[in-house]
């Protein structure tokens, strides 16, 4: 794909920038989490939106920071409903086994419309220079990407896996604009096997090297064998998994970025290294298991600064962009109903 129509005399690298601080979103944070507490989860909507307001109105292109225009009402009954749903299944699982098999269905089924929902209601709430983002993505193509393509990956064994994460990936990426300019990414599948493969490697030698310190302590200590194995291999696949999947996460990112434009007079760079995000992740949650969450913030602006430093727009020098109208909100509930089922839609 020709992503660079203009000439490197032309453009202008533009890099993203987040200028919030810890202690700011540690204020923010606490206030939301005791206010949720105490109102028994109903302020957790505009919680949402405060944390969200701070943490993009701190991420900036040039002088220009990003805008969330979320309203807490709109989220709060996306949660009702999602609540309702949940309630719905847990009665089910108890009282009606016999149709959880139904609602299965019907939860795939509903999967596309969770995706389409939640990623137009996230694009139509957020802008930069009064700008709008929107989402076009239809069911049928929702359908494909998070039902279809998965489906093959699982029957061939996820041999077709990095076919159906690029699938995704298109329809996340290739069904946005901003204003009137599309998004268009083409990914190269091949380097998605490459990334995978090193991920899978990743995680292997954390499975092997905990298996050969497993078996160095039970020899230097005389204990049984299996015992002292599996003590070093439950952290050892935890701290693989993280580490794997952290690797392959920042690493498809920067693939499906460097790979996409805006227009036809802007595209993007990204520098994401896959170990060093694979640090920063394990690294958080290790901090805010051990401060029992107090350090959470920190975690959070210490992983949107590293993201932001690494990423680029490059184009004209000049950010002159024509200004469009803010679309409308759309729904929250695809949302919601997708955090309850810890689905995440983005890249």
């Amino acid at each position: 794909m020709d992503t660079k129509p203009l000439t490197p005399e032309s453009s202008a690298r533009h890099t993203f920038r987040f200028e919030g601080s810890a202690g700011e979103y540690f204020k923010i944070w606490i206030v939301n989490l005791a206010l949720s507490v105490v109102t028994l989860g109903i302020f957790s909507a505009r919680a949402k939106v405060r944390s969200k307001r701070y943490l993009y109105g701190n991420t900036f292109i040039g002088a220009h920071a990003f805008d969330y225009h979320a309203q807490p009402l709109r989220i709060l009954l996306g949660r009702a409903i999602a609540v309702t749903l949940i309630l719905i299944y847990s009665l089910t699982l108890v009282f009606a086994k016999q149709f959880i098999g139904l609602l299965y269905l019907i939860f795939g089924i509903a999967l596309p419309w969770l995706a389409m929902s939640s990623l137009r209601f996230s694009a139509r709430n957020t802008s930069y220079r009064n700008i709008g983002f929107d989402f076009e993505g239809d069911y049928g193509g929702a359908f494909a990407a998070y039902i279809l393509w998965q489906g093959l990956a699982a029957i061939t064994l996820f041999i077709a896996f990095p076919f159906a994460h690029r699938a995704r990936d298109y329809y996340t990426i290739n069904n946005h604009c901003f204003g009137s300019m599309p998004f268009s990414a083409e990914i190269p599948v091949g380097e998605l096997y490459l990334i995978y493969l090193a991920g899978l490697g990743a995680f292997l030698s954390f499975i092997v090297g905990g298996a050969l310190l497993g078996l160095g302590f039970s020899w230097l200590t005389l204990r049984p064998v299996l015992s002292t194995v599996t003590a070093v291999e439950i952290p050892a696949y935890v701290l693989g998994f993280l580490t794997a999947a952290s690797f392959v996460g920042a690493r498809t990112l920067d693939l499906a970025l460097n790979n996409t434009r805006l227009g036809k007079a802007f595209w993007f760079e990204s520098r994401l290294s896959g170990l060093r995000m694979a640090w920063i992740v394990t690294s958080n949650l290790v901090v805010s298991l051990v401060t029992l969450g107090l350090l959470y913030p920190w975690a959070r602006v210490r992983r949107a600064r590293y993201m932001a430093s690494c990423i680029s727009v490059v184009g004209p020098a000049e950010l002159d962009i024509s200004q469009a109208a803010i679309p409308a909100g759309g729904s929250a509930v695809g949302e919601e109903i997708a955090g309850f089922f810890d689905v995440d839609f983005g890249l």
